[in-house]
């Protein structure tokens, strides 16, 4: 039966987290993570002695002391809305290595529990392949399914359509590439459709990207507010600065994110193998086991790109995630060791 939590999400692998947990009360709180704003989380709720009930949802906030969240995660609250309990275990997180000036290695979850992840970019400016390389890294290893969104498809001649989402598709690879407009409406009901029944789609894409408008254009409101477009380099002014969890009219969620410059990976489990999918596949018919796809005889990496099949910045690129990656790992482990040798 679908009631109001179902419709946030609230799906059977929750229910039997919490059916698993031990002294969790009927008075206490089960929700959402709405937003997340200066160590207050709002999140919408029912009790937990409701959760099978048709009841409708409440809106509270509760102080983040001590727990690891973000938007988009299941929380258990105390009755008097004093402190977060628990976190219901993540069936999917979106996140990045955090900005910061510390060279510690730290992780910034963006959002939590996700089906997917529409990757946006913009048709009126070049596309940009490695930071689309980057996000589908991030997007593979969030446990949900990226999706590339082509916006503004109004503001160039149809003729280059065509050939700008060929170019993308040739970097997607077998991830659906959409191309759409806000302006005009073309191709979002044909978005629409990776939405319904309680999903949860995440929006991520650089500043200027159109990301506002079209999270309008998806909601059917003026949720984020949006920035007039600057001369010279046709970027909109992002307005967007907090995460939101918002209803979409296809009885699914939707969360925005800030437009994010840098985008740096965290700890990859398939994701640049899934990625780099083309150059693993041909990798597997190098004559050497450990070939470096640099000048061994019999390379099928440096065959294809002599063919023109692989570009050498494609290759290149993903040398740099593979060496960023082992980087972040051994970083990741010097802190470990760090940290036993103190306790």
């Amino acid at each position: 039966m679908r009631n109001a939590l179902t419709e946030l999400g609230f799906a059977e692998d929750f229910r039997i987290a919490l059916h698993n947990l031990r002294d969790v009360s009927d008075e206490q709180l089960i929700g959402r993570v709405r937003r997340i704003d200066r160590g207050w989380s709002t999140f919408l709720c029912v009790n937990v002695g409701e959760v099978s009930a048709n009841t409708s949802l409440h809106e509270r906030k509760v102080r983040n002391l001590g727990a690891d969240v973000a938007v988009g995660d299941w929380i258990i609250v105390s009755a008097d809305s004093e402190r977060i309990v628990t976190v219901l275990p993540r069936r999917s997180r979106l996140v990045r290595r955090a900005s910061s000036e510390d060279v510690r290695a730290e992780a910034q979850t963006i959002a939590a529990n996700l089906d997917v992840i529409f990757l946006v970019h913009a048709l009126n400016n070049a596309s940009n392949a490695r930071r689309l390389e980057r996000e589908l890294v991030l997007a593979f290893d969030s446990g949900a399914s990226p999706v590339v969104v082509l916006t503004k498809s109004d503001s160039i001649e149809p003729s280059e359509v065509a050939a700008a989402k060929a170019n993308v598709e040739s970097i997607a690879m077998a991830v659906p590439v959409h191309v759409v407009s806000s302006m005009t409406g073309e191709g979002l009901d044909e978005l629409r459709t990776h939405v319904r029944d309680g999903a949860t789609v995440a929006v991520l894409g650089a500043s200027g990207v159109g990301k506002s408008t079209l999270v309008n254009a998806l909601t059917g409101t003026n949720t984020q507010e949006t920035g007039a477009i600057r001369l010279g380099d046709n970027r909109g002014r992002h307005t967007t600065t907090a995460v939101d969890l918002v209803p979409l009219p296809e009885h699914g969620w939707l969360i925005d994110t800030p437009g994010l410059r840098a985008i740096g990976l965290w700890t990859s489990g398939r994701g640049i193998e899934r990625a780099f999918a083309d150059i693993f596949r041909l990798a597997e018919h190098c004559r050497f086991r450990d070939c470096k796809h640099e000048h061994e005889p019999s390379c099928a990496v440096q065959t294809a790109i002599a063919a023109g099949d692989v570009s050498e910045a494609r290759l290149a690129s993903m040398r740099r995630l593979v060496a960023e990656e082992a980087a972040l790992e051994r970083q990741q482990q010097r802190q470990q060791q760090r940290q036993s040798r103190r306790n």
